[in-house]
């Protein structure tokens, strides 16, 4: 199982987001990264003082960036690049999607990639193939590979499976 939602970006970056939010906390990645989980108080605390009515249509992407949540990445990228991504997989199977800040707007639209089991081969496949939409945005936001690893996982991302 590996099921999250945060927001990454530099840890100066993070800490400072961290700070106008009572129930956001910061957890340290490598390569002076920083995450920030979309827990569900935070979420309820920014959708009650944010109350963001802006007309965001990428629920076919992402199942928690609502409006508020959208407006808080616009707010917090003013001063450097902010990701939002969220993973839901069981079993190897799911899906993942990330988006990418800076300057108060989109740098990178928002990317999906599916992953599904085939009976046939017994193997795993991805849709769109290639790269996957966390590692695509990890890249532009500066994240390297480290030998034999992904961006997902040279960051420190592996780590967590889930938000608890």
């Amino acid at each position: 199982m590996h099921c999250i939602r945060c927001f990454i970006g530099k840890k100066d970056l993070m800490n400072a987001f961290a700070d106008r939010w009572v129930e956001a906390e910061t957890i340290d990645l490598s390569q002076g990264f920083s995450l920030i989980f979309l827990t569900d108080e935070l979420y309820d605390g920014i959708e009650e003082l944010v109350n963001s009515k802006l007309d965001v249509a990428y629920n076919e992407f992402f199942n928690y960036l609502s409006p508020s949540i959208y407006e808080v990445l616009v707010q917090e990228s003013r001063k450097g690049m902010i990701a939002y991504i969220e993973t839901d997989y069981f079993g190897g199977v799911g899906r993942q999607s990330a988006i990418l800040f800076e300057n108060s707007k989109v740098k990178m639209e928002p990317l999906k990639t599916e992953s599904f089991w085939d009976e046939k081969t017994y193997s795993y496949y991805h849709k769109p193939e290639g790269e996957k939409a966390i590692n695509l945005v990890l890249k532009e936001l500066g994240v390297y590979k480290q030998k034999e690893k992904d961006e997902f996982d040279s960051v420190g991302l592996g780590n967590f499976r889930r938000m608890d």
